[in-house]
């Protein structure tokens, strides 16, 4: 008998003999080995259409085992049913054959995988690296807020410092014209008065000259505390240039900020610049005084000014000289 008859020869006593042909035990092991066919050949192919659609996933070697693994399972089972009315038990003793060999191939490599797998990170390490990631990301965002916040008050301190006067913490030049441009424009834009006082220490270099600039800068602090104290707090005070102080007006006309001019030509006057030995300085100002018109601008309302406080000090200083345009009114 050559190979293929023996392999085809289903003469063999089938296994509805071991089971008497009893309805009842041929159900049960028909039903079993049928729903265990169907399902071993369904896994596989589920197996192989995964692999097929995802080439990304790792170890799709062993997913393709273990659907080959599971066919052979299901092609032994399906031998099974069919031998309990034919013996082809060469047919199905090669299937458990191969089923055997491919199971501990896929066991081999199964256990071959075991140590790649322990090693890929479990779900609470996750969570440890995420929780530390976050706390790391949250760390960061804080120097962040922090490292901005510091820029942008390093930024306010230069921006403070470009436009403070160094020795007496008033606005410098730079500042001060910014500061009374945005307030002609807000007068002019408002149809509001506004008005200009140009302050001027008499004899000034003297000070220098005689005592040293230590002392003239001492006077200059207290210069500026003396104005500081006169002005409103809508009021704009800043060094103009050496001894000159420009102080603006808002919402003020030129009668108010006269008497304001006045007030303060005799606090000077009547104030003691104390030097470092415990001595007592006097000194006066002159000043210049205007109240801005509908025409002027920042460089004609500065001239006008200007022009005033010289006026002031032609005039024999220690004196305060209005425009004649705001004395007429």
């Amino acid at each position: 008998m050559g190979i293929w008859d023996k392999l085809l020869d289903g003469s063999f006593m089938p296994h509805g003999h071991c089971l008497l042909w009893l309805p009842d035990l041929l159900f049960l092991h028909v039903t079993g080995d049928a729903l265990t066919v169907i399902a071993y050949f369904v896994i596989p192919t589920a197996l192989v259409y995964l692999v097929n659609k995802r080439a990304d996933l790792a170890f799709n070697w062993i997913f393709i085992m273990f659907a080959a693994f599971i066919f052979l399972c299901g092609v032994t089972h399906l031998l099974s049913l069919i031998n309990i009315w034919h013996g082809y038990y060469y047919i199905e003793g090669i299937s458990k054959l191969a089923t055997g060999l491919i199971s501990i191939l896929t066991a081999v490599m199964v256990w071959r995988l075991v140590p790649a797998a322990l090693a890929i990170p479990s779900n609470a390490d996750f969570r440890s690296k995420n929780e530390a990631l976050l706390k790391a990301q949250n760390e960061l965002l804080a120097a962040n807020q922090l490292l901005e916040q510091r820029v942008l008050e390093r930024t306010r301190e230069l921006e403070h410092q470009a436009r403070t006067d160094a020795l007496t913490g008033i606005l410098n030049r730079g500042g001060l014209m910014e500061r009374l441009k945005m307030e002609i424009d807000r007068a002019s834009r408002y149809h509001q008065k506004l008005s200009v006082l140009m302050v001027d220490l008499d004899h000034f270099k003297d000070v220098n000259d005689k005592f040293g600039h230590l002392t003239g800068d001492a006077v200059l602090i207290e210069m500026s505390n003396l104005l500081i104290k006169a002005a409103r707090a809508t009021d704009v005070l800043g060094r103009f240039g050496g001894e000159e102080y420009l102080l603006v007006l808002p919402e003020t006309d030129a009668q108010s900020a006269r008497q304001l001019a006045e007030r303060i030509r005799r606090d000077v006057e009547q104030h003691r610049f104390v030097q470092d030995d415990g001595s007592y300085l006097s000194l006066t100002c002159s000043i210049g005084v205007t109240e801005l018109r509908a025409d002027q601008d920042k460089t004609s309302l500065l001239q006008v000014v200007d022009r005033m406080l010289y006026d002031a000090k032609e005039s024999g200083r220690n004196t305060v000289v209005v425009s004649d345009s705001d004395s007429a009114d």
